[in-house]
């Protein structure tokens, strides 16, 4: 994303404060930092963790693997959980399709599963089915996206492009609100600019504080 006329940076709030009005998101940082990932779930959820109705779409980890470092960070579940496996080949614990799925302590959760990474009218198909079943309803919708680094290495960057382009505008219309992982040390400047160019805000972050820059 371009700074200047068209971008402000934040000055004198919370990165949360900065991101209230951007309805897509593209959050930088090393997903292999934990310090990262803490202040992730510490700073720029977009409301209170356990009143969320969260759309966790999943590259690298399955449904418990999500959930399980949520509780990490959080202690208790969200309010609503909708989780979109990506499956490489190498998990099978999730059937194709959709399912409620229940967890030990007898929370729900429904989780779908996209076969093939490279699938993205069934990632979409998906995530759409999940978001149109949540239009609407109480609480606020959080759908995260981990990640688009992951997401490059199956497709090339015109056709990750199209697909964020309207995955944004989907998000946008139901009134939630999305957030979509990307390490930048993984891509060039070029990959980043031209992805970030989507999105209503880029959070960054860089030695131990986010950065935010919004349209």
């Amino acid at each position: 994303m371009q700074t200047g006329d068209a971008a402000e940076e934040s000055g004198g709030e919370t990165a949360a404060e900065s991101l209230r009005s951007a309805a897509n998101v593209l959050v930088l940082s090393d997903g292999m930092d934990p310090d990262a990932r803490a202040s992730y779930y510490d700073e720029l959820l977009p409301a209170d963790p356990t009143d969320l109705r969260v759309l966790a779409v999943e590259y690298t980890r399955g449904p418990d693997g999500w959930l399980d470092e949520w509780r990490d960070h959080v202690g208790r579940p969200p309010a609503g959980t909708a989780i979109v496996s990506v499956d490489d080949g190498t998990r099978s614990a999730a059937a194709a399709g959709t399912q409620p799925v229940y967890g030990g302590d007898g929370t729900g959760r429904t989780v779908s599963t996209v076969e093939s990474p490279d699938d993205l009218t069934g990632l979409g198909i998906a995530i759409g089915g999940h978001l149109k079943r949540w239009d609407g309803t109480a609480g606020p919708a959080l759908l995260t996206l981990d990640s688009l680094t992951v997401l490059l290495q199956y497709v090339d960057l015109k056709r990750a492009f199209r697909f964020l382009h309207v995955l944004v505008n989907r998000v946008k219309g139901t009134g939630g609100v999305g957030h979509y992982h990307m390490d930048p040390g993984a891509h060039d400047d070029q990959t980043v600019a031209t992805l970030a160019s989507v999105f209503d805000a880029v959070a960054r972050y860089d030695d131990g504080e986010w950065q935010v820059t919004t349209r």
